[in-house]
């Protein structure tokens, strides 16, 4: 099966496999991180060339000890140096990210011809993603897990950022998984289209809202859907999915718990923005005593690297595949909140009871002059 919109991606990502032994995928929650890495690994060869292939599903894991247990069981399944090579796919893992680096130094020194392919939300560096990681996972009773906020860096290899599809590509995919009587009907295929400039892209909120056009109409999809909220509740009901991959609703929740405080405080109050920014008006909106200036470039970069901010390129467009990682030590870059991740954010903030403050804070600030603006 070829990915849709995912053709340059896939490639790349085989170079990678072919060049380094360890390559991260990145990208926000929901963006196809795990079925990029398995379409890419099925083509590294055919019949006998294929490599041999494991999967090791992190997702359920809290502990330092069960990470490396379960590579240890996965290396004990690996075949030994010979003939054949194998590739490992080590996935979800952005809340033990720490100690799937340390898991994955030792299995690289003792197996020298193996590759992995480590899908995260968070790169698996010493970054503030990671660090923030390991900070939530303390949170919960696991700092072992994350590496608590050790800075270290991971082992030597590569990073590819993946970004949600283009509104062409998200369209043709929300068109390949409708039934065949709604693309009969121009009105249902514009609802469609419409529905799919909401979901900016995201590939499991197209999958989630395929899932409802069995129950209801285009139409309806797109009315709920232009709910602040609406597209949070949209569910499927299919026990084969992850808990987390459900709802959009359970996906942000997700990556809200592997967040501090501080970046889950800066993630409810940026979604006052009603559309770019950049971290000298996050600074001038946000901060207060509970997050103090000095400490706000750091937060807002973490959030950068975990996706709730997406980098928006000039004109318009999205940041191409890499270039978000880059631009998270760019404050002069604009920034914004999809709208499913703006939804919640806010949401958090009418839980904190700051809704009304911060609204009158970003209203001031809409109406400072700034030449250096867009939109």
């Amino acid at each position: 099966m070829t990915l849709i919109g995912r053709r340059a991606d896939t490639a790349r990502l085989g170079e990678l496999l072919r060049d380094t032994r360890l390559v991260t995928v990145t990208g926000p929650g929901g963006v196809g991180k795990s079925a990029l890495a398995a379409e890419a690994i099925g083509r590294l060869g055919r019949g006998r060339s294929a490599p041999e292939v494991l999967r090791v599903d992190m997702a359920p894991v809290r502990e330092a000890a069960a990470v490396h247990r379960r590579l240890a069981e996965a290396a004990r399944r690996l075949p030994e140096s010979g003939w054949r090579a194998a590739v490992l796919l080590v996935d979800t893992c952005e809340h033990v990210a720490g100690a799937v680096v340390d898991g994955l130094e030792a299995l690289l020194r003792q197996r020298t011809g193996l590759r992995v392919v480590v899908t995260s939300r968070v790169p698996l560096g010493g970054g503030a993603g990671a660090a923030a990681a390991g900070q939530a996972a303390s949170s919960a009773g696991a700092a072992s897990a994350g590496g608590g906020a050790r800075r270290r860096p991971g082992p030597r290899g590569a990073t590819l950022r993946l970004e949600p599809l283009a509104p062409d590509d998200s369209v043709a995919l929300l068109e390949s998984l409708a039934p065949h009587d709604v693309l009969a009907d121009d009105a249902g295929r514009e609802a469609l289209h419409a529905t799919c400039d909401l979901l900016e892209g995201l590939p499991l909120a197209a999958r989630i809202a395929a899932s409802q056009l069995a129950r209801q109409c285009p139409d309806r999809l797109l009315e709920r859907i232009s709910r602040p909220a609406g597209c949070l509740d949209l569910a499927v009901e299919e026990p084969r999915w992850p808990a987390r991959q459900r709802s959009l609703r359970a996906s942000l929740r997700w990556t809200h718990r592997l967040l501090t405080p501080a970046e889950q405080l800066l993630w409810a109050r940026c979604a006052v923005f009603p559309g770019t920014f950049r971290l000298p008006d996050a600074a001038r909106v946000c901060a207060d005593e509970r997050l103090p200036a000095p400490a706000l470039p750091a937060v807002f970069r973490a959030l950068q690297r975990q996706g709730v901010l997406a980098v928006r390129e000039r004109g318009g467009g999205r940041a191409p595949a890499g270039a978000a990682a880059g631009a998270a030590d760019r404050p002069d870059r604009p920034v914004r909140m999809v709208r499913p991740v703006r939804a919640y954010g806010m949401e958090q903030l009418v839980r904190l009871g700051e809704e009304a403050a911060f609204q009158r804070r970003c209203l001031d600030w809409t109406m400072v002059p700034d030449e250096g603006s867009e939109d």
